[in-house]
């Protein structure tokens, strides 16, 4: 298993029950290992498997799993986005921790959707001060804040690496010199300038 992985989706239980291991007969041929990859990779957690012989005959097994960064709610529909922007179905015997998004999303949104947690889980400010997003009607995206629990309006997610910049800029200037809880939103929609809405 992928030892860089911090997720538990696939296990030795699973891999035993997928390829039947105590089934296995002892001359292991190309085409029982190309069987057995297949079988693996078509698991919804396994990203990519190998399967192969030591020089001794020991039959060894290499996974990488899926790694999920964000876990959509649409309705009643859950499921889990991974890097790639692919759906990922939930797991019955393990839960990621990540960022939750409330909404309905094109494929397009969810690369987009992708590449902003990818740049939230990368900086510590965003890490520890962004713990959700929605989204309400096209094109407004709304990221919600830990401290002062207002809503950060990105509108397009296109372009929210200019927004993020103005934001964290905002909250350099203004974090520890204003009370946030006084503020029921933060509005990133315009062109080089922050509107900050009181309650």
């Amino acid at each position: 298993m992928d030892p860089l992985s911090k997720d538990h989706f696939v296990n030795e239980e699973i891999i035993n029950q997928l390829l039947k291991i105590e089934k296995i007969e002892k001359t292991i041929g190309q085409l029982c290992i190309f069987t057995m990859e297949k079988k693996l990779n078509n698991y919804p957690f396994i990203k990519k498997s190998e399967v192969f012989l030591s020089v001794d005959g020991t039959l060894n097994i290499k996974i990488w799993q899926k790694e999920p960064i964000l876990r959509i709610k649409n309705g009643n529909k859950e499921y889990y986005l991974t890097k790639e922007g692919e759906n990922l179905e939930l797991s019955s015997i393990y839960s990621s921790k990540v960022l939750l998004a409330k909404g309905f999303f094109s494929k397009e949104e969810k690369k987009h959707l992708a590449d902003l947690v990818q740049t939230i889980n990368s900086d510590e400010f965003f890490k520890n001060q962004i713990i959700s997003i929605k989204k309400t009607v096209p094109n407004l995206f709304i990221l919600i804040s830990k401290i002062g629990n207002h809503h950060i309006i990105l509108g397009n997610i296109k372009d929210f690496k200019s927004k993020l910049n103005k934001l964290k800029a905002f909250y350099k200037q203004y974090l520890n010199k204003i009370d946030m809880n006084q503020y029921q939103s933060i509005d990133l929609q315009y062109k080089d300038q922050v509107v900050a809405k009181k309650r």
